[in-house]
C-alpha cells in the first residue's frame, strides 16, 4: 500500500494544481501528453492508483456524523471546513450553501474515463494486471455515481472524455440509470480483482470490495434480494470475519485486519487523518472536538444484560448511568468518568480544558472515542488509523436488512446479528427479544436491525444516510436537541473541594427537518450558474 501513497501523492500534485470549478470540474487538457505518458505498465499502474486518493477519508466522512441524530457539528467555529455539517444536521442549508458541491466530483469521473481511453495504448501490459487495474478504476467510479446520486439523486451520467467545453453542458440522467451503471461497473470489476493482495499492494480494491459495495447500493435502493445475495456473496468467499476486539479494530492495530474491506489508508508520515483534532479531547491532545456524540445516541446503547432502554435494567442506577452497558458505548464514547489515553477521568463538569462550552470543549458532554488514534497522546492532527470505508460487520448488517425486508426474520437473518452481538459481548437475538418480551417477526426484526446498525456503525458516518433512505428525518433530526442529563449527580465525577458531579440538561439548538425536500440536496448554485442544460430539483425550486 505503501506504492499507492507514493503514485498517488505524486500525481495529486502534478494534477491537483490544474483543477478549475467549471460546471463538471473539468481539468485542463494539457496536464501531461498522452504521447510520452502511457508508455509503461508503471504509468497505468500510477495512473490507477489515484483513484485510491478520491475515496472518501477520516477528515471528511465522519462529518456525516454531525448531520444526524448521532452527532452535533460545532461547525459555527470551524467556518465551512466541517463541510457545513452543522447546517445539513439542523437543515437550514440552501442552494448557497457553501460545501454543498463536496461530493459534485467530474474531475474523478474524468480522470477514471481518461483511464479507460488510454489504458489500451500502454505496450507490454500484462493483460491479467489490466484487467485488474480496469476494475479498480470501475469500482472507483462506481463509487463516486453511487455518492453523487444518493446525495443530489438525479445526476449527468457522464461515460466519457469531453474534449470541447460545449460539448460537457449535459442535462441530468435519471437517478435510476445512474445505479443500473454503478451496478454493471461493479459486477464488471468483481471477477477481475483478486481475492486478496500481499505485501505493497494490500489495501487496493477486491473482489470483496466490488461485492460489498455492490450489496449497499443495491441496499440503499430498496432492491432486498439482490442486496441479501451480494452479500451473501461476500460472505462466502470465507475471506472476511469479524475482528476480535472492537474497540482495537479502529486504532492502528485494526488496520488491515480480516474485517477490513474497503479503507482509506492513513499514514503518520504521508496522509496522516485529522481525526485527533475533530475528535480530539483537549485535556489529551489539544483536540479542538469540532464533533461532539448527542445523548441522543448514547441514550440507544443497551444495557450489558440486554434491556431496551437500558433504563429497564432492574440494576440501572441514575447516578451511574454508563456502567452496565453495550460494551460498545465504552469503546466508542467517552462520558463523564471515561478514563482517557493520558490515564486521566473525562470531567467535562469541572476540567477547564474540557467544561461544557467551553472553548475547543464538548457541547455535549460527549467526545468520540472509536476512531481517536490513542497513540502519541500528546500530539494533534496526526492520526495514522485508517477510515474504514466498508467493513465486514456492514456486510452482516446490510444481508441481515435485506433477508428480513424480502423474506423475513429467518435463521440465517438472526444468525448474521448475533456474529455482530457476540463480537460486542452482548445476548442472542432471541436472549435480548426474550427479556424484553418482544415477538420476533419482521417488523420488530426491522427495527432491532435498525437499532444494531446504529449502535454498530456509531461515528463512522453511515447513520445520516439510513436517515435518508428510510425516510425518518422527521421523526429524528426535527425539534431541539440537549446536551447530557447529570442533573442527580454522577458518582464516577469527583463533587469534593468545591467541584461538581452535576449538569442541568441544556438546550443546544432548533433542528428542522419538516420538509420532503431534506431527503435529496440541491444542486449547489455555483453549479447550475455554470451550466444551462442542468436543472435544480423541484424540492429545491
Amino acid at each position: 500500500m505503501k506504492k499507492i501513497l507514493t503514485y498517488t501523492a505524486i500525481l495529486f500534485f502534478t494534477l491537483l494544481s490544474a483543477c478549475t470549478k467549471d460546471f463538471l470540474d473539468r481539468s485542463p487538457l494539457d496536464q501531461y501528453s498522452d504521447e510520452t505518458y502511457w508508455t509503461t505498465p508503471q504509468d497505468a499502474i500510477k495512473f490507477a492508483s489515484r483513484v485510491y486518493e478520491f475515496m472518501p477519508t477520516a477528515d471528511f466522512f465522519v462529518c456525516y456524523e454531525g448531520m444526524s441524530d448521532n452527532a452535533f457539528s460545532k461547525t459555527a467555529s470551524w467556518g465551512n471546513t466541517l463541510r457545513n455539517a452543522q447546517l445539513i444536521g439542523n437543515s437550514t442549508f440552501v442552494v448557497t450553501t457553501g460545501n454543498l458541491g463536496d461530493e459534485w466530483q467530474y474531475g474523478q469521473v474524468r480522470h477514471c474515463f481518461e483511464f479507460f481511453q488510454n489504458i489500451d495504448k500502454v505496450p507490454d501490459l500484462d493483460e491479467t494486471l489490466k484487467k485488474r487495474l480496469v476494475g479498480e478504476v470501475k469500482v472507483a467510479l462506481a463509487y463516486r455515481y453511487f455518492m453523487m446520486a444518493t446525495l443530489y439523486r438525479d445526476v449527468p451520467l457522464v461515460m466519457k472524455v469531453f474534449t470541447d467545453i460545449k460539448e460537457s453542458d449535459v442535462p441530468q440522467d435519471k437517478k435510476a440509470a445512474v445505479i443500473a451503471q454503478v451496478l454493471k461497473w461493479l459486477d464488471e470489476a468483481a471477477p477481475d480483482l483478486p481475492a486478496a493482495y500481499s505485501g505493497d499492494d494490500k489495501g487496493r480494491f477486491t473482489k470483496g470490495a466490488a461485492l460489498a459495495l455492490k450489496a449497499r447500493v443495491l441496499l440503499y435502493n430498496g432492491d432486498y434480494v439482490n442486496a441479501a445475495a451480494a452479500a451473501k456473496a461476500v460472505m462466502d468467499l470465507n475471506v472476511y470475519s469479524l475482528y476480535s476486539d472492537y474497540y482495537n479494530l479502529f486504532q492502528q492495530e485494526g488496520d488491515y485486519s480480516p474485517e477490513d474491506i474497503m479503507s482509506f489508508i492513513h499514514v503518520k508520515e504521508i496522509k496522516a487523518n485529522g481525526l485527533r483534532d475533530i475528535l480530539g479531547v483537549n485535556s489529551v491532545c489539544t483536540g479542538t472536538l469540532y464533533l461532539n456524540p448527542l445523548p441522543a445516541l448514547v441514550d440507544d446503547y443497551e444495557s450489558a444484560a440486554g434491556y431496551y432502554p437500558y433504563t429497564k435494567d432492574p440494576a440501572y442506577d441514575v447516578h451511574a448511568p454508563y456502567n452496565n452497558r453495550d460494551p460498545r458505548l465504552n469503546a466508542t464514547i467517552y462520558y463523564p468518568g471515561s478514563t482517557l489515553p493520558n490515564n486521566k477521568v473525562y470531567d467535562p463538569f469541572n476540567n477547564t480544558l474540557d467544561k461544557i462550552g467551553g472553548d475547543k470543549a464538548t457541547y455535549t458532554g460527549y467526545a468520540f472515542k472509536k476512531m481517536f488514534d490513542k497513540t502519541e497522546s500528546e500530539a494533534r492532527d496526526n492520526g495514522g488509523n485508517d477510515w474504514k470505508i466498508l467493513r465486514y460487520a456492514e456486510v452482516l448488517l446490510t444481508y441481515a436488512e435485506a433477508a428480513n425486508e424480502a423474506t423475513g426474520p429467518g435463521a440465517a437473518v438472526i444468525s448474521a446479528i448475533d456474529q455482530i452481538r457476540a463480537r460486542a459481548h452482548m445476548p442472542t437475538v432471541a436472549a435480548t427479544f426474550a427479556l424484553n418480551g418482544w415477538t420476533i417477526n419482521q417488523e420488530t426484526m426491522r427495527t432491532f436491525i435498525r437499532h444494531e446498525r446504529r449502535i454498530e456503525l456509531a461515528g463512522e458516518g453511515h447513520r445520516y444516510f439510513d436517515i435518508l433512505r428510510w425516510r425518518i428525518g422527521q421523526q429524528v433530526l426535527k425539534g431541539p436537541i440537549y446536551t447530557l442529563d447529570a442533573s442527580q449527580g454522577l458518582t464516577a465525577i469527583d463533587a469534593s473541594n468545591g467541584k461538581t458531579n452535576k449538569y442541568p440538561k441544556t438546550k443546544l439548538e432548533e433542528r428542522y427537518f419538516n420538509s420532503d425536500k431534506f431527503y435529496v440536496w440541491p444542486i449547489p448554485q455555483s453549479i447550475l450558474d455554470q451550466a444551462r442544460n442542468l436543472q435544480q430539483q423541484p424540492e429545491w425550486k
